[in-house]
Formats: structure tokens, C-alpha cells, sequence
């Protein structure tokens, strides 16, 4: 994944701000102490979605239907007093699901932090009463600056539509404690642009940008060929402190994985911060271990919340195996050349 002989990276004093260095330390955690319970839950809602996105699963794997019950969210919900944070992202869109915000006030009566990410084509007819329901963060997909490049990372999305749909957010959220954000992946396909989407985003009144690399879904490794860490070093650095320059000079909140990890061979064994104190749920109430293992099967499967409670499951021998496979090895092969670890791992 990392190519050989990278040159070393130097990260820049004034872009360090803008760095997460792991989520370890983002999150407070500590590698081989896995919290009482999950802390953080990321859930599909449906697996249904207005687009084929080409970074998405979707694009590949048909949509099955339907979605998690309301009654067997809740009951998780109370299985789970001191839980934090859900954020309602899967392998579909969340606001296709018409009573989403019944959802988000499960969790705001329960004083839990919700956010979710979305593509935005459903903001001006779907956003209102999931924000009147307490939803605490909205992220808006951002992965083009051109109808190009937009059209081709986000199955045919056009610049016009994306740019309705952030004005809207923008107005809705205005005097709410809601707080709204871009969300940008970048990838081979559109890193060049990484200036111009930052540029973007602040022209449409967003002060907070988060940026991830592409990355694979499960088993099938293919999309990792594209990712920023399969790119030479000196073809991606530029651009990206370019980008980092223009959050700079627009005053954005922007959030970035330590980028100097691109060149460093250790980042492909670094420890993954998800089982230490979350977990993913599929709308069939599969728990797995992470959001890149959207797609359950039998070898990613840690439990059923239909079957047995979530305490079960997070102290059960497959989480247990699944734990000790970052410290002792080996790790699981889903795991292998996973590019959230490299960017969010403990190195």
C-alpha cells in the first residue's frame, strides 16, 4: 500500500492544528482497554440510497430494502445507559428513512450525541424535523468542485444540486445548535481538487471540513488501488497542504489525519481505534466491528442484537479475538491494508 522507499514527511508547524494524530488520543482511549460498554455506535438506518456512489459499496452491491425497527433501536438504547454518541451513517442514505427523527429523539431524550452524513439531495424535503428532534451534527458529502469530478465521485451528482443543498443546510441550521460540516474523501480521482472543494465549502458559508481518504469496503480491496496512500508521496503532498492553505486563509475548522503517516511504513500495523469502544450495526441488527465492514458476513459478524444484548456481544470471545488479533496478530485479512487504521490507528 505504501510505496517503497517514501520520502519522509514533514509536517509544516502551521498545519499541525489542523491534525488528528489518532483516535486514540481524539477519543481518550487506551490500546488493550476496551470500554465497560460502546461508547459510540454508527448505525444503518436502510441500506437504500438515491445514488451509486463509485467510493460507496452501493455502487457494487444492490440495496436489499427495508430498515432497523424503531422498537429494536430503542430497546439498544437502553441496553446501553452510558452511551455517547450514534451516528447514523451506513450503506444508504438515513434521511430516506420518513421517520428518521423519531430516531434522533430516542437518542436527544436520552441525552446521546447524533449526527449523520449525507449526500444532500434530501435536505430541503427531509432535514426539518430531524433537526426539530435534536440532531446535533449534519456532514454534507463535498467531493468535487466541477460537474466532472462531482459526477463521477458521487454517481452523477451535479454542482448545482450539491450547492442547493448546502444553502439549504445552511439556512436551516441558522440560530440551531445543530452544527454543520463538510465531509470530503479524497482519492486519486479527485485530489487535485482538493483546493478548490475547500474554496467551495466557505464560499457556501461551512466553517468545518473533515478529510478522509477513500478507503475499502470488507474483503474487497480494490478501491485501497486509489486511496491518497497508494499515490506517490510527492504527487499528494502538494495538493493536500494546498488544500490545508485555504482552510488556513478561509479560518475553517478542518480535520485531517496525520498526513506524514503516507510515507511511514508503520502506519500499514497500526492498532484500530474502533473495537476499543465502538462498534457498527447493519439495519438487519448485525453488529461488526467497523464501518468498513458495512456489508455483514460470516466472518466479519461479532452478534445479533435481535438474538442477544449488546453487553453480551461486546464482552463475548469474537470481540475478545478480534482485540487481541492488533496486539498479538494476526490481524483479521479484512483488516490487512486498512486505510482508516493507517490514518487513525495507533502507530
Amino acid at each position: 500500500m505504501i510505496p517503497e522507499h517514501a520520502p519522509q514527511i514533514t509536517v509544516p508547524e502551521r498545519f499541525r492544528k489542523f491534525l488528528v494524530t489518532d483516535d486514540f488520543d481524539r477519543y481518550g482511549l487506551t490500546p488493550g482497554q476496551p470500554t465497560a460498554m460502546p461508547q459510540y455506535l454508527q448505525v444503518e438506518l436502510t441500506d437504500l440510497c438515491n445514488l451509486a456512489c463509485a467510493g460507496c459499496l452501493r455502487a457494487v452491491h444492490e440495496s436489499s430494502g427495508g430498515h432497523l425497527p424503531l422498537g429494536a433501536f430503542v430497546a439498544l438504547l437502553d441496553q446501553l445507559p452510558d452511551l455517547g454518541h450514534v451516528s447514523f451513517v451506513g450503506g444508504g442514505e438515513a434521511l430516506i428513512v420518513r421517520d428518521f427523527a423519531a430516531y434522533v429523539k430516542a437518542c436527544t431524550d436520552r441525552s446521546v450525541f447524533t449526527s449523520t452524513n449525507t449526500n444532500g439531495l434530501l435536505v430541503r424535503r427531509r432535514l426539518q424535523p430531524v433537526l426539530d428532534a435534536g440532531l446535533d451534527l449534519i456532514a454534507i458529502s463535498v467531493d468535487g468542485a466541477d460537474d466532472a469530478t462531482l459526477g463521477r465521485m458521487r454517481s452523477g451528482l451535479r454542482l448545482t444540486q450539491l450547492s442547493t443543498a448546502l444553502r439549504e443546510a445552511v439556512a436551516l441550521t441558522e440560530g440551531r445548535e445543530t452544527g454543520l460540516s463538510a465531509a470530503v474523501t479524497l482519492s486519486a480521482a479527485n485530489l487535485e481538487q482538493f483546493p478548490a472543494i475547500v474554496d467551495f465549502v466557505a464560499d457556501h458559508g461551512l466553517g468545518r471540513v473533515s478529510v478522509e481518504s477513500l478507503h475499502h469496503w470488507g474483503e474487497d480491496k480494490s478501491l485501497n488501488t486509489e486511496s491518497l496512500f497508494a499515490l506517490p508521496t510527492d504527487d499528494v503532498v502538494p495538493h493536500l497542504e494546498a488544500g490545508l492553505t485555504r482552510a488556513e486563509e478561509h479560518d475553517l475548522q478542518l480535520s485531517i489525519f496525520d498526513y506524514s503517516r503516507l510515507a511511514s511504513p508503520a502506519a500499514a500495523s497500526a492498532v484500530c481505534p474502533w473495537p476499543w469502544d465502538a462498534s457498527y450495526l447493519t439495519k438487519d441488527g448485525d453488529v461488526t466491528p467497523c464501518c468498513v465492514h458495512m456489508e455483514s458476513s460470516p466472518g466479519n459478524v461479532l452478534g445479533n442484537i435481535h438474538q442477544t444484548p449488546m453487553a453480551e456481544i461486546w464482552t463475548a470471545p469474537p470481540y475478545r479475538s478480534l482485540r487481541d488479533s492488533f496486539l498479538q496478530g494476526p490481524a483479521w485479512s479484512s483488516c490487512e491494508g486498512c486505510v482508516y487504521r493507517m490514518e487513525f490507528g495507533r502507530v
